[in-house]
């Protein structure tokens, strides 16, 4: 039995192969950028992009073997876990999926770190709305049945659905992701001795080597325990979106006040927005072919813009803080001459 499956590109929705282009292309230019940044001395990216590929790949083997919530579309790359006897009897994987979550954790740490918040925790908790709007579009987008990049298990108990979207996943992508942001931001200072931070440089061994499966299985360990109301409210045979609410509401609460009290030079840079624009034109093609397909507008369709509006905004705010910072200093500069 075959260990890589490979599906004609031809046969395929033009959705399924701009999105393996789209994840490829974001993580060779993250692989890219990490390597030159590790050159100049800066760990933090090449740890964050092992950490996230241990994270995720962990995260997908071990809820393919002990849980039955979704079956795999067809992708041009499909690895055949079911060959192996721990994953018999379940789905092939896309090959995407190995770098999935380096893309889209790289992608949430560039912003925030960007952004620049004053507090961990309120970064934290942007990144995890970041990631809640970044994953909109994309997760509403592969339960299609016009695209069908997987087709979710409707009878799994944990799932109550939203324009298609479970939302156990909208709260495992905003409380996981979050986690793992708070630990890269405070890895950060440790992994690359960031000057003024007043801590120690780790060694190459701590910081590449300990480092990253050990915040890996930080994310694992803590994730289930901070997502406990919702699947406890689940289990008790309650409803899920009071929780979905309040947490969203929450978050954007945080993020709101982290935003008015970012730092006054926020460290806008081409590289990160650029990343974010590929995203955006990627999905937002695909939106737009949805109302074509559904001829007018939808909910699901309104969440999906909804995601990208969220997305494009919280990355372009350093580059609109900086031509703000810039007009300010001008005026003030102005004034004294005067």
């Amino acid at each position: 039995m075959n260990l890589i499956v490979f599906n004609s590109p031809a046969g395929l929705p033009w959705q399924t192969n701009l999105c393996d282009i789209m994840l490829l292309t974001m993580f060779l230019a993250a692989v890219a950028y990490s390597v030159v940044q590790f050159r100049r001395g800066r760990r933090v990216y090449c740890a964050l992009l092992a950490a996230a590929a241990i994270y995720g790949l962990v995260l997908e083997l071990v809820g393919m073997a002990t849980l039955n919530m979704y079956k795999q579309g067809d992708f041009m790359l499909m690895i055949n876990w079911p060959a192996f006897p721990l994953w018999h009897g379940t789905t092939m994987m896309p090959a995407y999926v190995v770098i999935f979550y380096p893309v889209f954790l790289f992608t949430g740490f560039k912003v925030v770190e960007a952004i620049g918040t004053e507090k961990r925790w309120q970064g934290a908790v942007t990144g995890g709305l970041f990631m809640i709007a970044l994953d909109a579009p994309y997760i509403i987008e592969g339960n299609l049945r016009h695209v069908v990049w997987w087709t979710w298990n409707p009878n799994f108990e944990y799932f109550q659905f939203w324009v298609g979207w479970p939302l156990l996943d909208l709260c495992w992508q905003g409380i996981w992701d979050a986690v793992f942001i708070y630990i890269m931001l405070w890895a950060a200072p440790r992994i690359d001795g960031l000057a003024g931070s007043g801590i120690a440089r780790w060694s190459n061994a701590k910081a590449m080597g300990a480092f990253p499966p050990l915040a890996a299985l930080m994310v694992l360990v803590t994730g289930p325990i901070l997502m406990s109301p919702v699947t406890v409210v689940t289990a008790l045979g309650g409803r899920q979106w009071p929780v979905v609410v309040m947490l969203v509401v929450g978050y954007c609460a945080v993020t709101v006040t982290a935003l008015r009290s970012a730092k006054a030079n926020p460290s806008f840079e081409p590289f990160t927005l650029g990343l974010v624009v590929l995203y955006v034109a990627s999905l937002g093609a695909m939106v737009i072919a949805n109302v074509v397909y559904e001829r007018g507008l939808t909910r699901y369709i309104l969440v999906q813009a909804v995601g990208l509006i969220v997305v494009s905004g919280l990355a372009s705010f350093p580059w609109i803080a900086t031509r703000g910072g810039s007009r300010e200093l001008a005026g003030q500069a102005v004034q004294a001459v005067a």
